[in-house]
């Protein structure tokens, strides 16, 4: 939420809890009037902390298109790690995409 217009920027929140293994899947979407200006890295720290202090969390994962290289950079720029492609990860309008993964380990935060 924008704190002077009161507009909605994006969404940022985790999904695909695996509270036995303490893993979540972070998702993020940002509007485009809003993109780099550090509004989502400020975001993604903020519920990293929350993940790894409240839920416990071990592990926190993401999937980016492979197109997307500002949302990668974003995460590389927090710690994350690239572990390679998921081969047709999402299907999008009858087309299959393939998907970097990333991670990020509590012990590489701290």
């Amino acid at each position: 939420m924008n704190k002077v217009t009161n507009e909605l920027m994006g969404t940022c929140g985790f999904h695909c809890w695996d509270k036995v293994n303490n893993i979540a899947e972070v998702g993020y979407d940002l509007e485009k009037k809003f993109w780099e200006k550090g509004y989502m890295k400020e975001g993604l720290k903020k519920i990293i902390k929350f993940g790894f202090s409240e839920m416990s969390l071990n592990r926190i994962q993401a999937y980016i298109s492979l197109d997307n290289e500002a949302s990668y950079k974003l995460l590389e720029s927090l710690g994350f790690k690239r572990e390679g492609i998921i081969r047709d990860k999402h299907l999008y309008r009858v087309k299959y995409y393939d998907h970097y993964c990333y991670s990020l380990l509590r012990r590489e935060w701290e």
